[in-house]
C-alpha cells in the first residue's frame, strides 16, 4: 500500500513537472498516433488547449505534402523498429503559421514488451533557424564580397593592387601590378616590396620609412621614381595603408601603385613646349624691334648713297664707280630685307584678322594685274579651275599665299621650257584646299626639308629673300592650316594648301 502511495505520488509529481514545462511541447501518442495528452509547452508552441486537441491525430501539425507523402505514420514507424526517430522541419500552427520544429518520438512499451503509445516531445527552433539562415546568408554574401572583391582586384589593369604582411613582404598580386611591374604572381609572391625601389632608396630604408609612416598615420601616400622588372624606371603614385582586424591586430598592408610617367613626360614636355614658345616669342620680338628699329638709318644711308652717287658722278674713276655701285646695290638689298622682316613680324604679331567670303576668281584676278608684267616677260600659260568657289578667310592673308606661290612659281622656271602653271581648289574632308602646280626647276629632298626656313634660298640667281614660304607656313598656322609640297628636280613642284 506504501508503494502503491509511492508511484501514485511519483507520477503526480511527474505530471505536475510536464505540464508546466513551458519551452517543449511534450504529449503522449496512442498506439495509431492520437494525442493523449497536452502539457502547457504544447498549447503555447501549438496553439491547441487541451480540450481541442485530445482525441486528434498529430498528423494534424504537418503541411499538406508531409500528410500527403505520409510522412507522421514514417515517423511511428521508425520509432517502432529502432526505439526513437528524431527529425528537424516545418510543422503547422492552429492559426496556419510555419514553425521550425526539432521532434522527438519514442516508442513507450508496458512491462509485457506491448506497445502502448508514444511519447513526443518538440521544440520550437524558429528563431534559431531564422539566426542560422541570416548567419548563413550573411556568410554567402561575405563569401561573394570577397569573392567579387577579389576578382576586381585581379581584374583592375590600371592599378597595382598588392599585399604586404607587417614585414613587408608581399602576400597578394593583381594583373595591373603584372602590367606596372613585369612580374607575375609566382615570381614576387614571398618577396619583399623592396625590390621596386632604386639602390638608393633602398640603402636609404625609405621603404621601411614608408611602413612605419603608414603604422603611424594609418596611411603612406608618396610619388617617385621605381623600378620595373626590366630594370627600367617608371613614375609612381603609391599609397600604402596599414590593416587591422577588429581586434585591432596589425595584419598588414595594402598598397595601391599607378604609373603616372605618361603624365610626367607630358608634364616634361609642356615645359620644353613653354619653352620654346618663350624662346619664339622672344625671337618674334627681336625680329619686330629690330625691323622697326633699322628701318629709319637703312633708308637714310641709301638715301645718303644716292646723294652721294649723284655728286661724285663723272669725278669717279672706273673701280671707284664700281665699288660705289656695290654699295647701292646693297643698301637696296639691305632695305628689301628689312621691308620682309617687317611683313613678318606682322604677320607673327598679328591678331584674328576680320574674316570675310573671298571668291577665289575675283581674287585671282586681283592678283593677274600685279603679275602680268612677269607672266607676259616669262611667257607663261596659267590654268585656273576653282572647284570651291569661295573660302571664308581674312583676304590679306588669302592674297598673300596666293600671290607669293604664283609669284615664286614663274620666278622659278625652267629655261628648258615655257612655264606652265595650274591653280585648283576643292573641298577635301570638309576643308578648302588650294593647290599650284609647276613645270619648273624642282627642289630636291634635302631641299624640301629645309624650303620653310626664314632666308634659305636655293636659287642665288633668282631675286629673293627666303621670307615668302616662310611667311606662307607662318600665316596659315596661325589659322589652324597647313602647307604641303612635292616637287622633283627638272620636272617641277606642287603646292598643296589646307586652310
Amino acid at each position: 500500500m506504501q508503494k502503491l502511495n509511492r508511484q501514485n505520488a511519483d507520477e503526480q509529481l511527474y505530471k505536475l513537472l510536464v505540464n508546466n514545462v513551458k519551452d517543449y511541447a511534450i504529449f503522449m501518442l496512442d498506439p495509431v498516433g492520437q494525442v493523449l495528452t497536452w502539457n502547457e509547452g504544447a498549447q503555447r508552441i501549438k496553439g491547441y488547449s487541451a480540450e481541442e486537441i485530445i482525441g486528434q491525430h498529430f498528423s494534424q501539425f504537418y503541411p499538406p505534402q508531409a500528410q500527403q507523402e505520409a510522412f507522421p505514420q514514417l515517423e511511428l514507424n521508425v520509432a517502432i523498429q529502432v526505439g526513437r526517430f528524431e527529425d528537424e522541419g516545418w510543422r503547422v500552427r492552429k492559426d496556419g503559421s510555419l514553425f521550425w520544429a526539432n521532434v522527438v518520438i519514442t516508442a513507450t512499451y508496458d512491462e509485457t514488451g506491448s506497445l502502448i503509445g508514444f511519447s513526443k516531445v518538440t521544440r520550437d527552433l524558429t528563431e534559431r533557424r531564422r539566426l542560422e539562415e541570416e548567419l548563413r546568408q550573411a556568410n554567402q554574401f561575405l563569401q561573394q564580397s570577397q569573392t567579387r572583391a577579389r576578382l576586381l582586384i585581379e581584374g583592375v589593369l590600371d592599378y597595382a593592387i598588392l599585399m604586404l604582411d607587417p614585414t613587408g613582404t608581399i602576400t597578394t598580386w593583381n594583373i595591373g601590378a603584372q602590367r606596372i611591374k613585369g612580374y607575375t604572381a609566382q615570381e614576387i609572391i614571398g618577396q619583399h616590396f623592396s625590390l621596386f625601389y632604386p639602390p638608393q632608396a633602398v640603402q636609404d630604408g625609405f621603404p621601411q620609412y614608408e611602413l612605419r609612416q603608414a603604422l603611424l598615420e594609418g596611411r603612406f601616400e608618396d610619388e617617385g621614381w621605381r623600378v620595373r622588372k626590366d630594370g627600367s624606371l617608371f613614375w609612381a603614385n603609391v599609397v600604402i595603408t596599414a590593416l587591422y582586424d577588429e581586434q585591432r591586430c596589425h595584419l598588414g598592408f595594402a598598397k595601391i601603385t599607378r604609373d603616372l610617367t605618361p603624365r610626367v613626360r607630358n608634364e616634361e614636355l609642356m615645359k620644353k613646349n613653354q619653352e620654346l614658345l618663350r624662346i619664339n616669342n622672344d625671337l618674334d620680338n627681336f625680329v619686330y624691334a629690330a625691323s622697326h628699329d633699322l628701318k629709319s638709318p637703312v633708308t637714310s644711308l641709301s638715301a645718303l648713297v644716292g646723294v652721294l652717287h649723284r655728286r661724285l658722278e663723272g669725278q669717279l674713276d672706273e673701280k671707284s664707280q664700281e665699288l660705289l655701285k656695290m654699295i647701292e646695290d646693297s643698301s637696296s638689298r639691305l632695305q628689301r630685307t628689312i621691308r620682309d622682316l617687317t611683313q613678318v613680324a606682322k604677320v607673327q604679331r598679328s591678331t584674328d584678322e576680320d574674316k570675310e567670303r573671298i571668291i577665289f576668281a575675283e581674287l585671282w584676278h586681283d592678283i593677274q594685274a600685279d603679275l602680268q608684267p612677269m607672266m607676259l616677260d616669262a611667257n607663261a600659260h596659267i590654268v585656273a579651275d576653282f572647284a570651291a568657289e569661295s573660302l571664308y578667310y581674312a583676304r590679306p592673308t588669302a592674297r598673300s599665299i596666293l600671290y607669293n606661290l604664283v609669284s615664286n612659281a614663274l620666278k622659278y622656271r625652267s629655261s628648258d621650257r615655257l612655264p606652265y602653271i595650274t591653280i585648283l581648289t576643292q573641298v577635301l574632308n570638309g576643308n578648302v584646299v588650294l593647290e599650284v602646280s609647276d613645270n619648273g626647276l624642282g627642289l630636291t629632298h634635302s631641299q624640301q626639308q629645309n624650303l620653310f626656313t626664314m632666308f634659305k634660298r636655293f636659287h642665288p640667281h633668282v631675286e629673293g629673300s627666303g621670307i615668302g614660304l616662310y611667311m606662307i607656313k607662318r600665316m596659315l598656322e596661325n589659322n589652324g592650316g597647313r602647307i604641303e609640297v612635292e616637287s622633283r628636280v627638272g620636272e617641277g613642284t606642287i603646292f598643296r594648301i589646307h586652310f
